[in-house]
């Protein structure tokens, strides 16, 4: 008698155990579900802002990456901050053997589905007649402005590189 009380309690265990379980596999489904219904990384976004020590007075250079997950072209038209007296787009090109930069004062396109960096001896954000020094560990606040994802504040991290 015992052991037919025990197999039912078992089985009861059992089958709660197996319902249970069901029904943290329909949760994680559910979850599942809903993740993959909203699109990851849909919309433009900056990577690695990063600008190198200078002193103050002097002009400097923001360097960052920036990501376009969408099907839109798009346009970085500006970049604004309080760390320099002007701040400019502005790319170098290599013009027979000199290296010239210039104004991007149409901004700079954006392609949908595409990265486009800002580094050394090309694209990169001016920073004219510093109001404070640069120093490395230090960041700064620059607003990236483009034509259909809007405003983006990134904190640009001052390095040694």
């Amino acid at each position: 008698m015992q052991r037919q009380l025990f197999g039912a309690q078992g089985r009861a265990v059992a089958l709660r155990l197996l319902l249970l379980h069901c029904l943290i596999l329909l949760a994680a489904a559910c979850a599942v579900e809903q993740t993959q219904a909203i699109p990851v990384g849909d919309a433009v976004r900056i990577e690695n802002p990063t600008a190198r020590p200078v002193a103050v007075g002097q002009n400097g250079a923001a360097y960052f990456t920036i990501i376009n997950p969408t099907g839109e072209d798009d346009r970085l038209l500006s970049a604004t901050g309080a760390v320099a007296s002007a701040i400019e787009l502005h790319e170098t090109r290599n013009d027979n053997g000199v290296m010239r930069m210039g104004h991007h004062a149409e901004g700079v396109p954006v392609s949908a589905h595409s990265t486009l960096p800002f580094a050394p001896g090309g694209n990169h954000v001016m920073l004219m007649d510093l109001r404070q020094p640069l120093m490395p560990g230090q960041s700064f606040t620059l607003t990236l402005t483009f034509a259909t994802a809007g405003e983006i504040e990134v904190a640009v991290l001052v390095q040694d590189k």
